[in-house]
């Protein structure tokens, strides 16, 4: 009688060297592209969140959203180079190799964070609809409540996004050196699952970050032409007469076409590739192509929000373009309603 041996599909990996990646010209056209694009970008991330530390007119609560939204962003884009980019490319295997030597797990834990990332980067964008709704709901608390409760909202964020990853059963990745060479484990088991998952969590972050979206913009325009109504904000009115709740409303309409833009190419590419897992309906040359576009569509989430402030935000476009409105009033309102964004 033979005793069949039960293999955890978890467990099996797919084991080679890094060390005899060959160069693609296709994959050197695409990092051109990126590193052209994404340097700007990088910097202009940086700056934004230097500039919202010292300004003043970026002292309420929700520039420090936005500047958590900046930094996951910053740090999201460094980690995408070391976790699937420059293992593509030969001339940086000596640097890989070097990095790992000195530290053996980093470039494990790199692929482990991508996925944590996508979960905050949903979060992050998301809030920012939160922030804006609160504003009108709770308009003279908003600002002191946002502002006692932003390290316990950081980190109750931070706690969330590992118990998403903590669904992912280990690493989907291990690189380390065994007899001097640069080597990497691959296990098609948890790649599977983190697949399906990454596909499942994209689709309801985009359907939560349109709809919410949608919802603010409607509750901000019937919030203001309420205030409109009543006696006990003149005031208020004073300040926002030049303001119409329907330009207000249709801003905000707009960012939240814009975000949804933006993010249904990381949704599309995550629901496709864990339906594709599952059931292996795209040849071999859609899957390779697949593994092309994942940068692409991930900086295309990324790397849009300083595009989005600049559009959007009055602040900002006063700093970058020299550019000029109306009254301080009417700027203050527009900052506030507009672009609490």
């Amino acid at each position: 009688m033979t005793n069949a041996t039960i293999v955890d599909p978890l467990s099996v990996k797919i084991v080679g060297s890094l060390e005899d990646v060959k160069p693609d010209f296709r994959v050197q056209v695409f990092t051109i592209i990126q590193f052209a694009y994404g340097l700007p970008t990088y910097i202009l991330i940086a700056s934004f969140f230097v500039l919202m530390c010292f300004g003043k007119k970026y002292s309420n609560s929700f520039y420090r959203l936005v500047q958590l939204d900046l930094m996951v962003n910053f740090v999201c884009y460094t980690n995408t180079w070391f976790a699937v980019r420059l293992d593509k490319h030969p001339e940086a295997i000596p640097f890989l190799k070097a990095l790992t030597y000195f530290f053996p797990t980093f470039l494990t834990w790199t692929r482990y964070f991508a996925y944590w990332f996508m979960h905050m980067q949903f979060v992050s964008a998301i809030v920012l609809s939160v922030h804006r709704m609160t504003s009108v709901i709770f308009h003279s608390t908003y600002e002191k409540m946002w502002n006692r409760f932003f390290l316990g909202f950081v980190i109750l964020c931070i706690v969330y996004c590992y118990l998403c990853n903590s669904l992912i059963p280990g690493f989907i990745s291990e690189v380390y050196i065994q007899n001097g060479t640069l080597m990497r484990s691959l296990y098609p088991g948890v790649i599977k699952i983190a697949s399906d998952n990454n596909g499942f969590f994209a689709f309801a972050y985009f359907i939560l970050l349109f709809v919410v979206g949608i919802w603010t913009s409607r509750m901000v325009t019937k919030k203001i032409q309420g205030l409109w109504r009543e006696e006990d904000y003149c005031s208020f009115l004073l300040s926002a007469a030049s303001l119409s709740s329907g330009s207000i409303g249709r801003k905000l309409s707009k960012i939240a076409v814009t975000y949804g833009f933006i993010y249904s190419g990381i949704m599309c590419w995550s629901v496709v590739g864990a339906l594709n897992s599952n059931f292996n309906f795209f040849p071999d040359l859609v899957s390779k192509f697949s593994s092309y576009a994942l940068p692409f569509v991930s900086d295309l989430m990324t790397l849009a929000l300083p595009y989005i402030l600049m559009i959007y935000d009055t602040n900002v476009q006063r700093d970058v373009w020299n550019k000029t409105f109306g009254s301080k009033a009417t700027s203050r309102v527009s900052s506030t309603f507009i672009i609490t964004n």
